[in-house]
């Protein structure tokens, strides 16, 4: 008996320790995002003509590199990390398919077709994909393998990648440039410029969680399981 409340009690904390983590965190997303919001409401991230967005690109790695200091270096927050609901963190890219606006910003002539279609259908594609993988983590009893997470979190990371790079290629004066005139200027001018100095650099983070996640998994285990929760008639 006394075993069985100590085990109670062990669990409570735990979930009062995670409660916390996830207000703080939740603080310091919101104050992330306001100083991002400020910054692009006064062009900070609109770079020279003809050069790269490296403000975008400083931004994201300080961001990049805070998650892994604190990772590294704070127990509880690697507790936190490693404990949110890898459902949650993969039916998050489910909002992803707003990508499809890049798609439409072409056909409105305010992005070049390279980086329209490349961001807009990777970001689709990653969006759809994220919503069956999350149903089958609800459902299937034997859980989804590890390798099926694996190489939907790689083609979303490295989507964002490549999304990023031709973003940078095709701005003014760069080197897929369209004779058309037609730049991927748009994405360094708010409020457009909040979906690669936030947004990106947010949904590139859960990424990483989720993959260290899976390093931390039960190794002799192939799947990832959660208690299947069927629909009720």
């Amino acid at each position: 008996m006394t075993s069985v409340v100590s085990s109670l009690n062990k669990r409570n904390l735990n979930q009062n320790g995670l409660s916390k983590s996830s207000v703080k965190v939740a603080a310091m997303l919101i104050i992330w995002f306001i100083v991002i919001l400020l910054l692009s409401l006064n062009q900070f991230f609109v770079p020279v003509r003809g050069e790269p967005p490296l403000n975008i690109l400083l931004s994201a790695l300080l961001s990049i590199g805070v998650f892994f200091l604190a990772y590294w270096r704070a127990d509880k927050f690697r507790n936190f990390v490693l404990n949110i609901d890898m459902r949650f963190l993969i039916m998050l890219h489910s909002w992803r398919m707003l990508g499809m606006g890049f798609v439409m910003l072409y056909m409105l002539d305010q992005l070049p077709p390279l980086f329209a279609f490349l961001a807009g259908f990777g970001d689709a594609a990653t969006a759809i994909a994220a919503v069956f993988l999350t149903y089958a983590l609800f459902i299937r009893a034997e859980g989804v393998s590890k390798k099926t997470i694996w190489r939907w979190n790689a083609f979303g990371l490295v989507d964002f990648i490549i999304a990023v790079s031709i973003g940078i290629l095709t701005q003014t004066d760069a080197l897929f440039f369209s004779a058309s005139g037609i730049s991927s200027d748009l994405m360094t001018v708010y409020p457009f410029v909040l979906v690669p100095a936030f947004l990106v650099q947010v949904f590139t983070i859960t990424h990483i969680i989720i993959f260290l996640q899976l390093r931390h998994s039960k190794k002799d285990d192939n799947y990832i399981k959660f208690e299947p929760q069927g629909v009720s008639e």
